[in-house]
């Protein structure tokens, strides 16, 4: 039998716990402890990095994010799920964070990236990720419309594209 992913463990101010929990019983934490999920918007020429999720994971178009294991933190899991699912290496200062949003038990903290990437190394996990689209905002927000984007990623793309006009404001 496969072991379960056990994911960190952290407190209401963020900070990591030495804990885990099994990630099927996440949703199980006490009121004052939490796990935390990571999702990165990787833009190039003016277009975001957009995947069809898997089958398996509900054939919706989603960016790429995951959950954070214990003993990480989101900027290392944030690393690792770009590794893991289209097989980008980004360095430190390709990554920049943009906020955490709060649910019930659950961080989700946002990146983004602005970076080329040659589509040509780009090599799909399979079992999470089934296509990759480059896609611009409008094309994005027609999905969101159609009820096709992953709705957990609805507010942060729009928390992404404030932080964009902010950064042309200064």
């Amino acid at each position: 039998m496969e072991k379960e992913e056990l994911l960190q463990v952290f407190d209401d101010n963020k900070n990591i716990l030495n804990e885990s929990i099994e990630r099927s019983k996440k949703m199980e934490l006490s009121n004052n402890k939490n796990f935390m999920m990571i999702l990165i918007f990787i833009e190039n020429n003016g277009k975001f990095l957009i995947q069809k999720t898997s089958k398996e994971k509900g054939s919706k178009y989603a960016t790429t994010g995951g959950h954070v294991t214990f003993k990480d933190n989101g900027f290392t899991t944030c690393k690792k799920e770009i590794k893991e699912e289209l097989n980008i290496t980004l360095d430190d200062n390709d990554i920049q964070y943009i906020d955490t949003m709060k649910y019930k038990n659950c961080f989700v903290e946002i990146y983004y990236s602005n970076k080329i990437i040659n589509k040509n190394e780009i090599k799909l996990q399979n079992e999470e990720v089934e296509n990759i689209y480059w896609m611009n905002e409008k094309e994005i927000i027609n999905l969101i419309e159609k009820e096709q984007f992953r709705k957990g990623n609805i507010e942060p793309f729009k928390m992404v594209l404030e932080y964009k006009k902010n950064i042309r404001q200064i």
